[in-house]
C-alpha cells in the first residue's frame, strides 16, 4: 500500500521545477485558512525580489501595470479617506496580483490538471472539516444530524475553513465546475466515480452551508460546460437533474432551507440603496477596498462588509477611473480566453473559464464572494490559465540571455 502511494506520488510530482512546486504549495495554501495564503504569496514575492526576477515577470505579462497602477491609486484612496482597513486590501489585493503575473508566467497544461486534481483531493478534507463543525452546531442547538436544520445565524453555517458560510459556498461552486472540467477528460470509470463522489460531497457541504444563490449559476454553467464540448450524454444527464431538482423544490418546499427570502431580499435593497448613495458622493475613485463596511453607518445602511452586488461593490469602492484601469488588465486575459475558442485550441479550458466567469457573475447579482483571498485566488488559477497557451516564449527567451 504505501509503495504504491510512494511511486503514484513520483509518478505525479517527479519532472517539476522549483518555480512549479511553489505555485503547488500555493494553491494548496489556498484551503487553508485566508492569511496562510498571504503568508505564502508574501514568502513568494520577498523570494522573487531577493533574486531580482519580479521585475521581469511584471514586464512579460500583457497590461500587468494597469492592474498595479489601479491597486496603487485604490490603496492611496483608501488612505486619504482613513479606510484603513481598506488600505489593507488594497496592498492585499497588490500582493495577490504579483502573484498572479509569477502564476501566469510559469503555468503549463501538466502543472494546471495537477493543481485540479489538487484541490479536488483537498476539498474532500475540507468537507470532513465542515461536517465535524455541523456537528459541533447541532449538538449546541440540541438538532439531530438528519434533521439537517440549517439557522440564518452565520455562527451556525459551516464555513470550513474559509471564515465565512458564502465565501465557502463559492469555493465549492468552483471545485463542482472543475470537477466537471476533469470528467470530460478521464476515460476510466475509476477516475469518474472519484469526481461524481467529489461533487456529491461538497454538494452536500454547499447545503449545510446555507448558501442558496450558490445553486443558482450550476443551472447554466454545467449544461453549458457540456454542450460547449460535445458531451450530449453528459448534457442530458445534468439537464434532467436540474429538472429533477426544480420540482421537488416545488412539490417539497420545505427541501429548501433558510426560507426567509423576502426578508433577506428586503436586506439586500436596502444595502444597494445605501451603496448608490455612496457611488454619487464619490463616483470617480470611491473611498478605497470595503468602502460600504467605511460609510454605510454614514447612511443609515445595513451593517455588512460589502455592497453585495458585483457590479455595485467594484464602483462603490473604488470608483469610475480605477475600475476602467483594471477593465484594461482584465481585458487583455480575456483576449487569451477569446483566442482559445477562435482558434479551437483547448475547449474544455475556455468551457471551464466561462463557466467560472458566470458563476462570479450569477452569484454576483446577490453578494459579492469574489472578493476574498481564496475564491479570488482560485478565480484567477483558472481565469488565468489560458496563459498556458500565451506570450511566454519571449520571457524565456530573454532570462536565458
Amino acid at each position: 500500500m504505501l509503495r504504491s502511494l510512494s511511486n503514484f506520488l513520483h509518478r505525479k510530482l517527479d519532472g517539476f521545477t522549483c518555480d512549479e512546486y511553489i505555485i503547488m504549495v500555493l494553491v494548496c495554501s489556498i484551503f487553508l485558512p485566508f492569511y496562510c495564503s498571504m503568508i505564502v504569496i508574501a514568502g513568494i514575492l520577498f523570494y522573487l525580489l531577493i533574486k531580482g526576477r519580479l521585475l521581469g515577470i511584471i514586464r512579460n505579462i500583457p497590461k500587468s501595470y494597469f492592474a498595479i497602477a489601479f491597486c496603487i491609486i485604490t490603496t492611496l484612496v483608501a488612505f486619504f479617506y482613513k479606510n484603513w482597513l481598506g488600505a489593507v486590501c488594497g496592498v492585499a489585493i497588490l500582493l495577490i496580483f504579483l502573484f498572479v503575473f509569477y502564476y501566469r508566467t510559469y503555468i503549463n497544461k501538466r502543472l494546471f490538471e495537477l493543481l485540479l486534481d489538487a484541490c479536488c483531493i483537498i476539498s474532500l478534507f475540507c468537507v470532513v472539516w465542515a461536517l465535524m463543525e455541523y456537528v459541533r452546531i447541532i449538538n449546541r442547538l440540541d438538532y439531530h444530524f438528519l434533521d439537517l436544520v440549517i439557522e440564518d445565524s452565520p455562527k451556525d453555517r459551516v464555513n470550513s475553513t474559509f471564515f465565512n458560510a458564502n465565501y465557502y459556498a463559492m469555493m465549492i461552486e468552483f471545485i463542482v465546475l472543475i470537477c466537471v472540467y476533469k470528467m470530460m477528460q478521464v476515460k476510466t470509470l475509476r477516475r469518474i466515480v472519484f469526481y461524481l463522489f467529489t461533487i456529491a460531497a461538497n454538494l452536500f457541504a454547499l447545503y449545510l452551508t446555507g448558501c442558496r444563490t450558490a445553486w443558482i449559476p450550476f443551472v447554466v454553467t454545467v449544461p453549458f460546460m457540456f454542450l460547449m464540448n460535445k458531451r450530449f450524454g453528459f448534457f442530458s444527464f445534468s439537464m434532467g437533474a436540474i429538472a429533477v431538482s426544480g420540482i421537488s423544490l416545488l412539490v417539497y418546499p420545505e427541501l429548501m432551507q433558510r426560507t426567509s427570502i423576502l426578508g433577506d431580499f428586503l436586506k439586500r435593497a436596502k444595502i444597494w440603496k445605501t451603496a448608490v448613495k455612496g457611488i454619487k458622493a464619490h463616483p470617480l475613485f470611491g473611498e478605497g477596498p470595503l468602502t460600504y463596511y467605511h460609510i454605510y453607518k454614514q447612511y443609515g445602511g445595513h451593517p455588512t462588509q460589502h455592497a453585495h452586488n458585483v457590479i455595485l461593490d467594484p464602483l462603490l469602492s473604488h470608483g469610475l477611473i480605477p475600475c476602467i484601469i483594471l477593465l484594461v488588465y482584465l481585458g487583455s486575459n480575456l483576449k487569451e480566453v477569446w483566442l482559445l475558442f477562435k482558434r479551437r485550441i483547448d475547449m474544455r479550458l475556455f468551457s471551464l473559464i466561462v463557466a467560472f466567469l458566470l458563476t462570479v457573475l450569477i452569484h454576483g447579482i446577490l453578494d459579492y464572494t469574489i472578493y476574498w483571498v481564496q475564491t479570488s485566488l482560485l478565480f484567477f488559477i483558472v481565469f488565468s490559465a489560458s496563459s498556458i497557451y500565451f506570450h511566454k516564449e519571449e520571457y524565456f527567451d530573454e532570462i536565458e540571455r
